[in-house]
């Protein structure tokens, strides 16, 4: 039984590496980051694809926090927006995202030239 359950464990644990590394490679490809939105994309792919949180799609395209996978074509529906609305509120979340993460990145961040001796 143990061995079983190992076996069980391993298999589990590898499905998900195996999706984990598969993810990682496809949106490291630089012709999947950035890319323009399309109608068929999900959010989630939105979010990997530009490099934003979870939280910031769930802003920038109103969504419930427990939302289901829509389409874009159904959140630029439900949003009463073009496509290219929806681009451009993306691309904003991203600027202001970039902008938090260099101010966060700058916090504290002190050169060797900062030192008094």
């Amino acid at each position: 039984m143990p061995t079983a359950l190992l076996a069980v464990a391993l298999a589990g644990l590898l499905w998900f590496a195996t999706g984990f590394v598969r993810e990682a490679l496809y949106f490291s490809d630089p012709a999947h980051q950035q890319q323009d939105l399309a109608l068929w994309m999900s959010p989630r792919y939105v979010g990997k694809s530009w490099d934003l949180p979870p939280e910031v799609i769930v802003q920038t395209m109103e969504l419930d926090p427990d939302h289901a996978q829509p389409t874009l074509r159904e959140v630029t529906e439900h949003l009463g927006i073009s496509l290219e609305e929806l681009q451009a509120r993306i691309e904003a979340a991203k600027a202001e995202e970039e902008a938090r993460r260099a101010a966060h990145h700058g916090e504290g961040d002190h050169g060797a030239g900062d030192q008094n001796d």
